[in-house]
């Protein structure tokens, strides 16, 4: 293996005339490039480079290659890939027959090796393929576990941690919720936050830091929303903070929960950020909150006015709630943007250059189309606001692209999958796919430098490969071969679904007492006679006798499609909410996770596929 001199010894003994120059000039002769910089700060360069710009870079020149051997860059990459995703080191090092001394081997070529297998074997099993069929578990899988009288109502997936929350099964059941937290590596449930009123929506952790947060709606419009802050490990107090959201001193509504790690504001670091949008008063303003765990008592925190409760307890009010003495959550308000909009539920991003959320349609107004709106991180100010999507479609899906820092890939649910390039504040270019049932059935991730976008319909869930022309040439929009590329692979629950609708039925049912007509079902009843009664005016609308009454009928027209429009889309959605349907959509390196309606959870693992011919076999 090769020796590396130390960034001291290397520093002592170069010999470098710094001169003064223009950055912007192109490099001369005697500059110094980035192929000349010394091992240790090419090093410091490659570990914030991601793999696919390294295996770019390293073709430069046969210095530039030997340079990133002799690193180790992909024996680190490599170790830190395999420990952040335990689902893939068992059967990689049984499929491979090594251990975890074998990776550090005096071979610098071999880490490489195996890396670049590993993404093309993924790869090739995530892609359609008339050979392999991936293998499908229902429910049996370690973190599935619920009493009878629990379903399970959302799920998250990171690469070393599963979380849960469980809600009531029936109508029947009592309103409590249940956050499970399940480590992948030993499959088994390390903290339990049991006994919650309120149901945990948007919920976000932060393994790292030890720090789980969730909002808690409050239905009084008096009232602001909660963010509950919990330890994302077992601890016997689990619960930090309760921050209340406020406006302007009335009640604010928060639309959705983005947490970053190791987040930068200019040059300060912090542990974590919370981007947190919400609405009051049809006006809304963007909140970055950042978090870092503290000892809080009268010592520590002497600015505020501490009181004791009967139990014995000491506590600091505030006007965002009370802090109580011990282990808390230290929340400072990093950034503020106003927005003269109502904001959408459950659509946002942000990185340390953009952030991105979309406008409600304002009703009152007559310019009523969605619009994306674009903040300037760096001034923390609106930066465009785009014409998205026409009025009345909601946004399912959002998200700024992982490789390139300019772009934010958005679906809505007309069904147009869209790219805006938010430096210059246009749209790029667009996409028909199938149409989303909900905002959690969308899901992006960075699969080995491509981004991977994952939509859920109602059975089906269809990926696509974002690594398309951004900027299209007059012959890619020709070539729609081209274009179809994009859509790698369809699974579906179809399958399945006649075996959870008895259960469906059983969840739907109403609680003793109640008259039997669902109110599902009765507004469903509801939509179809509105729709009968707008085909009946449609079709006594009468030409015009008149040439200026021609504008006024067109308008009638077109209001009547857009109502009915609407009436079929809100079918869709009641079928959807009665009958079986995919609730949400997550997904790994290896597996797609399905949650339906029911509760049910369809695991689907690309790696672990079967030969398809082999499967026939066995069947006959």
């Amino acid at each position: 293996m090769a020796r590396r001199r130390s960034l001291k010894h290397q520093f002592l003994t170069m010999s470098a005339d710094f001169q003064t120059g223009n950055p912007e000039d192109p490099p001369g002769e005697g500059d110094t490039t980035i192929e000349y910089l010394h091992e240790d700060c090419l090093g410091i360069i490659l570990d914030m480079l991601d793999p696919a710009s390294v295996a770019v870079f390293e073709r430069t020149n046969k210095h530039i290659y030997s340079m990133i051997q002799t690193h180790q860059y992909w024996r680190k990459v490599l170790k830190r890939l395999l420990s952040s995703h335990p689902y893939l080191s068992c059967k990689f090092f049984e499929s491979r027959q090594l251990t975890l001394t074998d990776l550090d081997s005096h071979d610098l070529t071999l880490c490489k090796k195996l890396y670049k297998d590993l993404a093309c074997e993924l790869n090739t099993r995530w892609k359609k393929n008339d050979e392999f069929e991936p293998k499908v578990v229902r429910n049996n899988k370690f973190f599935c576990e619920k009493n009878e009288n629990q379903k399970i109502v959302s799920l998250k997936v990171t690469g070393d941690h599963i979380v849960t929350v469980l809600g009531p099964r029936t109508r029947s059941d009592q309103s409590i919720f249940t956050i499970k937290v399940f480590d992948r590596e030993t499959e088994t449930c390390v903290h339990e936050i049991s006994n919650l009123i309120d149901k945990p929506e948007y919920l976000v952790f932060s393994a790292k830091y030890n720090l789980l947060v969730a909002k808690a709606h409050e239905n009084s419009r008096n009232h602001p929303d909660t963010l509950n802050i919990w330890t994302f490990f077992q601890q016997p107090d689990p619960l930090l903070r309760s921050y209340n959201l406020k406006s302007s001193g009335n009640g604010a509504r928060c639309t959705f929960l983005v947490l970053k790690e190791n987040f930068y504001f200019g040059s300060s670091r912090k542990d974590v950020v919370v981007m947190a949008p919400t609405r009051y008063h049809n006006k809304s303003v963007v909140r970055f909150l950042s978090l870092k765990k503290g000892e809080f008592n009268p010592g520590s925190y002497p600015q505020g006015v501490w009181t004791q409760e009967k139990t014995g307890e000491n506590y600091v009010k505030t006007n965002n709630g009370l802090i109580h003495e011990g282990s808390g959550v230290a929340i400072e308000e990093v950034g503020r943007v106003m927005v003269p909009h109502l904001v959408q539920l459950g659509i946002a991003d942000f990185s340390e250059k953009w952030a991105i959320l979309f406008s409600e349609a304002p009703k009152e107004l007559p310019d009523r189309n969605i619009q994306l709106i674009v903040i300037d991180m760096t001034t923390m100010a609106v930066k465009h606001m785009l014409k998205a999507y026409e009025p009345r479609i909601a946004v399912y899906g959002a998200s700024l692209h992982q490789q390139e820092p300019d772009v934010a890939v958005t679906v809505g649910k007309d069904g147009y999958l869209k790219v805006f390039d938010l430096h210059q504040g246009k749209e790029l270019t667009n996409q028909r796919v199938p149409k989303p049932m909900a905002r959690t059935n969308t899901t992006i991730l960075d699969f080995f430098g491509t981004t991977r976008f994952l939509l859920g319909s109602i059975t089906d869930i269809h990926v696509f490969d974002l690594q398309f022309p951004l900027y299209p040439s007059q012959e890619a929009r020709l070539d729609r071969l081209e274009r179809r590329r994009e859509h790698i692979r369809t699974v579906s629950i179809y399958g399945d679904v006649g075996g959870m609708v008895e259960e469906r039925n059983l969840q739907l049912a109403p609680p003793p007492g109640l008259p039997v007509l669902d109110p599902l079902l009765q507004l469903q009843q509801n939509l179809s006679a509105l729709n009968q009664v707008n085909q009946a005016i449609e079709a006594n609308i009468v030409g015009p006798n008149l040439p200026e009454e021609a504008d006024r009928v067109e308008q009638l027209l077109v209001e009547f499609r857009a109502v009915q429009q609407r009436i079929h889309d809100l079918n869709q959605e009641m079928e959807a909410r009665i009958s079986v349907a995919i609730e949400a959509v997550t997904a790994d390196l290896r597996h797609i996770f399905v949650l339906t309606n029911t509760g049910d959870v369809m695991t689907f693992d690309l790696w672990d596929s079967t030969r398809i011919s082999e499967k026939e076999k066995k069947s006959i």
